[in-house]
């Protein structure tokens, strides 16, 4: 069975009805963030969470905090809330082990107020790199969305060495999920994302953010 084939129904049901157009050889404003024309995170998130559960997954790891606490539940869809997606808050709530990092303080101290009834979430202050490197264990789904895809700033080769660093900790059967890659020629993922199909992830959806699965050949 292909990732594709084993995936289509979850990204079916989650992406019922979701059309957005894309941002991708732009700049985001601050409006776009709010506005209805950029996609959300939402489907990505909890498509990623359903797929993992389905590949019994134990272990999600996130480079990049939650920004914005959440105000309201999880269920509803406010725009000058949701912007950032409450990543955070969706691992904690799939009852997975989650290890959230982030370099930015208020960024960290953010989750964990946001998760601070999740035993299962644990947010550590640091650099991202750094953490991958010294991460024990095994990873089910990696979640990048770190180094702010800023003109000038060297964001897609960090997540690419991101990657590099702890691919070989992956699950056989295994997600990477990549946020902002609808903007700036790729944003986030730019050169991320090639260098993970080369390893043998199948590409599943393309937009706010990118999904890639892999296979054991036993699945």
């Amino acid at each position: 069975m292909s990732s594709w084939e084993f995936a289509h129904s979850t990204l079916g049901h989650h992406f019922k009805g979701v059309i957005h157009p894309q941002f991708f050889g732009n700049e985001v404003s601050p409006l776009d963030f709010i506005s209805r024309g950029r996609g959300k995170p939402k489907p990505y998130l909890m498509s990623a969470v359903d797929l993992v559960k389905r590949l019994k997954g134990k272990t999600i790891v996130e480079v990049g905090c939650m920004r914005q606490l959440l105000t309201h539940p999880l269920e509803e869809d406010r725009h000058l809330c949701c912007g950032d997606g409450h990543s955070t808050i969706y691992w904690g709530k799939s009852g997975l082990d989650v290890h959230s990092v982030d370099i930015n303080e208020d960024a960290c101290k953010i989750a964990a107020k946001g998760c601070a009834a999740m035993p299962n979430v644990r947010v550590t202050c640091g650099d991202g790199i750094e953490f991958l490197q010294k991460f024990q264990g095994t990873i089910d789904l990696l979640y990048l969305d770190a180094w702010d895809a800023l003109k000038g700033t060297p964001y897609a080769e960090k997540h690419l060495e991101a990657y590099e660093v702890c691919k070989g900790k992956l699950s056989p059967s295994s997600i990477v999920l990549i946020d902002d890659t609808d903007i700036m020629f790729g944003g986030k993922g730019r050169m991320a994302i090639p260098a993970i199909i080369r390893d043998g992830y199948e590409l599943l959806v393309m937009g706010r953010q990118t999904m890639l699965m892999r296979l054991a050949a036993s699945t």
